[in-house]
C-alpha cells in the first residue's frame, strides 16, 4: 500500500472522530482474541469495497481495512506517540503497543516505533517472574502478521525484517529456541510468494540457519526450499538460499538431480535457474555425472527454436562461467 493519499482521502480525514476510528481498529487487531497460533491476515482496500458506513471487514483472522481509517488512525497513534515520548507515564505499555502497531501498520519503515516495542518488550522481559517465551511468542506473532499479509511494502520491509532479527536474538539470550523449519516456511516462504526476489526475507532464512546450530531438520527444510523454488522458478532470492544449504549438506547430489529433472521437463531457460546450477557445478558441489548432464541440457535448450534470444544468452554464460571458474577438485567430485 502507498503511503500517498488522494485529494478524498485527504479531505475526509477528520470527517469522524479520530480516536473512535483507531479504538475500533486497534481493538479488531488486538491479537489475544485470536487462537494462539494464528497470524492475521490483513489487507487494506479502498473505499468502495465496504459496506456504507463501515470502514473494516472481519472474516475470522482475515481483516479488511480501509484506507482512509487506516490513515485516520494513523494520526492518531503518532499522536499518542509523541505524547509518550514526551512524558511515559500518560499511557500504559498496552496502550503504546497498539499505537506503534498501527503505525508499522501504515508504515513499516516508522524506526521510532520498532525501537519503541524494543524498548517496552525488554521492560517487559526484565519483570520479576515474566514469562520469556509467552512474551516473545506474542511480538513474533504481531511482527509476522504484518510480514506475511497481503501487504505489499511490509513483506520486504528492512525495518520489520532486522526488528524479527533482534527478536530471535532475545530467544537466544533467555536460553529459549525457535522452530527454524517452521519459520522459515511459514513466514520467509509466504513473504517471498507474496513479495518476490525478497532477498530481506531469505536473508533472514539464512540467519535463521546459521544461529540454529544445526538443531533443526535439514532433510525437511531442504524439501520445502526445493519444493518453493520448483514453484517460483525465476526467483533468484529462492534459488540463492538453496544454494547456501546445497553448500554444506551431503544430500546435495539428489537435490540437484532433481532440479535438473525440473530443468529438462519444463524446458527452463530462465537466468535464475541457470545462475543457481553453475554457482553448484563451479564450487564443486556437483558431481561430474551431473555436470556432463547439465551440459546436456543446456545444448538441448540452445538446439530448440523456441528458446527465445536473451534466453540463449543466458544459457552461452553459464557454460562459460563454469569453464571459467569450476575449480579442478570439483572434477574429482563423485555421485
Amino acid at each position: 500500500m502507498s503511503r500517498a493519499i488522494d485529494p478524498k482521502t485527504a479531505a475526509n480525514l477528520n470527517s469522524v472522530n479520530l480516536q473512535q476510528v483507531y479504538e475500533e481498529l486497534t481493538q479488531t487487531l488486538t491479537l489475544p482474541s485470536y487462537p494462539s497460533t494464528t497470524l492475521l491476515e490483513i489487507e487494506i482496500l479502498k473505499e468502495f469495497h465496504f459496506p456504507p458506513g463501515q470502514t473494516i471487514l472481519k472474516d475470522n483472522n482475515f481483516i479488511a481495512i480501509s484506507k482512509l481509517a487506516l490513515v485516520q488512525s494513523f494520526l492518531f497513534a503518532r499522536t499518542r506517540l509523541r505524547a509518550y515520548q514526551t512524558d511515559p507515564t500518560l499511557f500504559s505499555s498496552d496502550d503504546i503497543s497498539s499505537a506503534t502497531f498501527t503505525i508499522l501498520l501504515f508504515d513499516p519503515e516508522h524506526l521510532t516505533a520498532a525501537n519503541t516495542r524494543k524498548r517496552l518488550l525488554q521492560s517487559e522481559l526484565q519483570r520479576q517472574n515474566s514469562d520469556h517465551r509467552t512474551v516473545l511468542e506474542q511480538e513474533k506473532r504481531t511482527v509476522d502478521s504484518l510480514l506475511t499479509s497481503r501487504l505489499h511494502r511490509h513483506t520486504k520491509s528492512p525495518v520489520l525484517w532486522s526488528h524479527r532479527r533482534w527478536l530471535i536474538t532475545q530467544y537466544a539470550k533467555y536460553g529459549l529456541s525457535v522452530e527454524v523449519t517452521g519459520d522459515i516456511e511459514r513466514i520467509v516462504c509466504v513473504a517471498g510468494e507474496r513479495h518476490p526476489r525478497n532477498y530481506y526475507a531469505w536473508c533472514h532464512a539464512r540467519f535463521l540457519v546459521n544461529i540454529s546450530n544445526n538443531n533443526f531438520n535439514r532433510g525437511k527444510l531442504l524439501e520445502i526450499v526445493q519444493t518453493w523454488c520448483a514453484q517460483n522458478h525465476t526467483d533468484i532470492s529462492g534459488w540463492s538460499f538453496l544454494s547456501f544449504l546445497l553448500g554444506r549438506d551431503k544430500d546435495a547430489p539428489g537435490v540437484i538431480a532433481k532440479v535438473l529433472d525440473l530443468v529438462e521437463s519444463l524446458r527452463l531457460s530462465n537466468e535464475s535457474v541457470w545462475v543457481f546450477l553453475p554457482t553448484l557445478a563451479a564450487a564443486g558441489v556437483m558431481t561430474e555425472e551431473a555436470y556432463s548432464r547439465f551440459l546436456e541440457i543446456q545444448k538441448e535448450l540452445l538446439e530448440m527454436e523456441t528458446t527465445a534470444v536473451a534466453d540463449r544468452a543466458v544459457l552461452r554464460r553459464a557454460v562459460e562461467w563454469c569453464e571459467t571458474y569450476r575449480s579442478p577438485s570439483a572434477d574429482r567430485v563423485r555421485g
